[in-house]
């Protein structure tokens, strides 16, 4: 694929990118002549989030999978706003009122931590492994890597390189605070682009709607023609909303609970907003490209449709889109390889948390790029991290929420590692497609793994809860 970009466009995006990098740096300056308080700016922004802030900052951060969206749009259709749209508006309701106001209360900086202090360092140790698999910005880095591919012709793996180096030059020297002060700024230059994009398809399909209708009819039909399976691992998969460490961060730095719950709710707003023009475009997009690699959908269709200048602002809102993800959860990863993992070292012991963290951003992006070249495609990484993650992680987080911890830490410690690992088995076993005649075998590979990992882990918390009730009703009655 190649995007041709006027002389107009290219200075559009090299100011974009000025404009971003400069602001990281300045902030870092002014980070870092308030000593008092450095540690706290650089790791959750002084706790002072204000509720604008709030809001821009956990949107652009929510919304990276860009081409990915365009991508499952491509493919399936309008089931898309379901499985990317529906299931985590719910997941983000119950999270509001239920949980943002507790973690706020937390001391703790981190989900690793706050895990730790209820059932111990292992465990902490564990969460924080298997957390770097969905923080880890592999599929940000694939689709950077896309775009730069598509303006230079670059190769697969020297595209993502170049993107990594010009994504990671400024991200960690000003900390959490230039992370939201630069998701602001992609906030805004994202509805502005999409907007933008919106119109030019419109205009595409003559202003009229009825044009979609000759699409597949699958594409129209809500849950599309995806197996049920598939359907509720897109549910599980929103459950991540529960774990996901940009939401906890995003929390724990709000100036208060209030703040942190009404931030929340009207980020689904604004989540609709955009999931109704992306949506859109994607549908447009099938109507009007065939025979193209779907990851490419979005691009493609901006090149066909969207004149000089328009397409440089519409291309910048796409980087935005991305790159305030990438931020994010690079600075995330960052901290839980140089905060939760380095302490276990004492090599580590006497360099400052802002020189681990950044050694954690090196590393970061090296994994990163090996995971992304070895994945090619967005949805695939996603659902294959989510569906190791999620099922692992989400009654351990859960329980921690709880002033009384009700499994013990070994049962924890045995839920993370056995969740983690079955369900890397599942995953094996699907992709490989076994035909045995081997009745164990045929079921596994026929079950999609996120739905196996999580009946895994819901039968382990079960079995444990009742019996850990079952030892202490026997003790009770002894000691009666």
């Amino acid at each position: 694929m190649k995007l041709n970009l006027t002389f107009g466009d290219f200075i559009i995006v090299v100011s974009y990118y000025i404009l971003i990098s400069s602001v990281g740096f300045l902030a870092t300056r002014r980070s870092r002549k308030n000593n008092n308080q450095r540690l706290s700016e650089f790791l959750v922004a002084g706790r002072k989030l204000t509720l604008p802030l709030f809001v821009a900052s956990l949107v652009a951060t929510w919304y990276g999978n860009i081409l990915g969206i365009g991508e499952f749009v491509y493919r399936n259709g309008i089931v898309a706003w379901f499985c990317f749209g529906i299931v985590y508006y719910i997941s983000a309701l119950v999270f509001a009122f239920l949980i943002s106001s507790k973690i706020r209360e937390f001391p703790y900086q981190t989900i690793p931590e706050l895990i730790e202090s209820k059932f111990g360092k292992t465990s902490g140790f564990f969460a924080t492994v298997v957390l770097l698999l969905i923080t880890f910005p592999s599929v940000y880095i694939l689709m950077v890597g896309t775009f730069i591919n598509a303006i230079t012709g670059l190769n697969h793996l020297n595209s993502l390189i170049i993107g990594t180096i010009i994504c990671f030059i400024y991200i960690g020297y000003g900390g959490f605070k230039t992370n939201v002060i630069t998701n602001s700024i992609q906030f805004v230059l994202m509805y502005i682009g999409f907007g933008i994009f919106t119109f030019f398809s419109l205009k595409e399909i003559g202003y009229e709607l009825f044009q979609l209708q000759k699409l597949p009819h699958t594409h129209l039909k809500f849950f599309g023609d995806l197996n049920w399976q598939y359907i509720i691992s897109w549910f599980f998969i929103s459950l991540q909303t529960f774990i996901d460490p940009s939401f906890y961060q995003r929390c724990t730095s709000a100036k208060n609970s209030k703040t942190a719950r009404n931030g929340i709710l009207i980020s689904i707003l604004f989540w609709i907003a955009f999931d109704t023009m992306t949506v859109f475009i994607g549908l447009v997009a099938k109507h009007s490209l065939t025979q193209i690699n779907p990851l490419f959908a979005y691009p493609l269709l901006l090149e066909k449709i969207v004149p000089p200048v328009f397409k440089g602002i519409v291309f910048i809102s796409m980087l935005a889109t991305i790159i305030s993800t990438l931020e994010s959860y690079t600075f995330l990863s960052a901290i839980f390889i140089g905060k939760n993992i380095f302490q276990n070292f004492g090599i580590f012991s006497t360099m400052s948390l802002e020189k681990k963290v950044r050694i954690g951003i090196l590393i970061t992006g090296i994994f990163s790029i090996g995971l992304s070249n070895f994945i090619p495609s967005a949805i695939d990484i996603i659902y294959k991290t989510s569906s190791i993650v999620v099922p692992s992680l989400f009654f351990p987080v859960i329980l921690s929420y709880i002033t009384k911890p009700i499994l013990k830490i070994k049962q924890v410690n045995i839920l993370i590692i056995s969740s983690t690992i079955l369900t890397i088995i599942f995953l094996i076993l699907k992709e490989m497609n076994i035909a045995s005649e081997r009745i164990i075998f045929y079921i596994l590979s026929s079950f999609e793994p996120m739905v196996l990992g999580f009946l895994w882990a819901s039968l382990c918390f079960l079995s444990m809860l009742a019996y850990n009730k079952f030892t202490k009703s026997i003790t009770t009655n002894i000691l009666a």
